[in-house]
């Protein structure tokens, strides 16, 4: 990653702060917060939900109905400090709860084993992140306690980064370069024959589509390839024209989800942003790669030779048949 020649003329008052935000899902644990002691009671008027006792499934009818209107609360609240990667909002066991709340005065134990969540909020920035965990902490109210905000700890096994999906390339790019602050233009769309297409009894269609994004006042423009293959029934037209039109849309989603894969956002301490290319992202391929391994077969112009019988037997049944041999002579 070469950092853009604009960047490398600030003075070090404006690098305060620096971070750079890619397009890949975020999996830092300093991007994801872990808040705890979420308590709801059933008896304060604005909670907004009705306990209705316990469910066949071991949880009560409380979940479905508080679990949305905690996360609307949430994501309200988180995302006054940044761009918000996801809020998940989970029931908690007793035995937590109570650990919690052990130097409190705790609920009843029916209040306690159907009001009880936690949640993990993840940012985009861990500049956002700090802030929001620095003001929230045990100072902001989701039900009847404050509750406690820390970094989450997650075991992460060694997958590689995920691109976003293109909704949320999107919802990055807007908040860090504006509505206007870039485009995106289809360079060109086609049909590919790939081997899968040629070889395969069946019928596929494969498109192949090149995307072109410009960042304005940034002059920055990198292009995105990508590749979508489907599976149709040559019997039924419809099913046909359906593949066509959705191998063409992925084909599409693909290569503006590599394009934005290219780019990297510099903040600055002061608010400004930069872009520059992300170099640790390999070229796009030229053609279509299916997802699983080929197996090369080499067709032989001479039959090879079959073995023996006695290439069969083993040491033992050869040196037998020699002692009968000396026996019978």
């Amino acid at each position: 990653m070469i950092l853009n020649p604009v960047i490398m003329t600030m003075n070090l008052k404006d690098m305060n702060g620096l971070e750079i935000i890619d397009f890949f899902k975020p999996l830092e644990d300093n991007k994801n917060l872990f808040i705890r002691n979420i308590v709801l009671s059933s008896n304060i008027p604005d909670q907004e939900q009705v306990i209705t006792g316990p469910a066949k499934s071991g949880l009560t009818h409380g979940y479905a109905q508080d679990i949305p209107v905690l996360f609307s609360r949430l994501h309200k609240t988180f995302s006054r400090y940044g761009l918000l990667y996801e809020v998940q909002v989970l029931p908690c066991q007793t035995s937590k709860l109570q650990e919690n709340t052990s130097d409190e005065k705790s609920l009843p134990q029916t209040d306690i084993e159907s009001l009880c969540y936690y949640a993990f909020v993840k940012f985009y920035s861990s500049v956002s992140a700090e802030k929001a965990k620095s003001a929230l902490n045990l100072t902001h109210f989701v039900g009847t306690k404050a509750c406690k905000v820390t970094f989450a700890k997650r075991k992460r096994t060694g997958s590689e980064k995920q691109v976003l999906f293109i909704s949320q390339c999107f919802d990055l790019a807007n908040f860090y370069l504006g509505f206007n602050g870039w485009s995106s233009s289809i360079k060109e769309l086609k049909r590919e024959l790939t081997d899968v297409c040629l070889s395969s009894k069946e019928d596929y269609c494969c498109f192949a589509c090149t995307t072109n994004i410009v960042i304005h006042h940034h002059g920055l423009s990198v292009n995105g390839k990508g590749f979508s293959l489907l599976k149709f029934s040559s019997e039924d037209p419809a099913s046909q024209i359906k593949a066509h039109g959705r191998c063409m849309k992925q084909a599409y989603q693909d290569s503006i989800q590599k394009a934005f894969s290219k780019v990297i956002l510099v903040i600055l301490g002061n608010g400004k942003v930069y872009t520059d290319i992300n170099s640790s992202v390999p070229e796009d391929l030229e053609e279509f790669q299916p997802s699983y391994k080929s197996v090369a077969v080499t067709e032989l112009e001479v039959e090879p030779e079959l073995a023996s019988d006695e290439d069969n037997l083993d040491e033992e049944n050869i040196n037998i048949l020699s002692e009968l041999e000396t026996v019978f002579m």
